[in-house]
């Protein structure tokens, strides 16, 4: 599995891609600590990246990799879902309830984003 199909989709804003993903990642029980950091790619991705391979080694019990620790925040603010560019009050609750490993770098979404029933 390849991290940058993940992002790509979070980023064109695929979210059947997305929770496909992270459900493929659930059944293959990725190691995330082992997960390697990634190489070429723009801060935007990176930071995209970090938050959301934390999220999901949270999500999973495990440590996230020690390169997220070291990843800023995107250069400008991003919305994972673009309902919450149009929305205040879905806004809001991405900005103040959103996952945190996302909203420490600029990085916006609903607090149960990403979660495969």
């Amino acid at each position: 599995m390849e991290l940058h199909d993940l992002v790509r989709a979070l980023l064109q804003r695929d979210a059947l891609t997305a929770r496909q993903w992270v459900a493929d990642a659930a059944r293959e029980s990725i190691t995330w600590a082992e997960m390697p950091r990634p190489v070429g790619w723009t801060p935007l991705e990176l930071a995209v990246a970090a938050g959301v391979v934390e999220l999901l080694a949270s999500r999973a019990d495990q440590r996230p990799p020690a390169w997220t620790a070291a990843i800023a925040e995107a250069p400008t603010p991003v919305y994972l879902v673009r309902a919450a560019e149009t929305m205040p009050r879905l806004r809001r609750s991405c900005e103040t309830e959103g996952p945190e490993s996302l909203r420490r770098r600029r990085v916006y979404a609903p607090p149960e984003f990403l979660t495969v029933a």
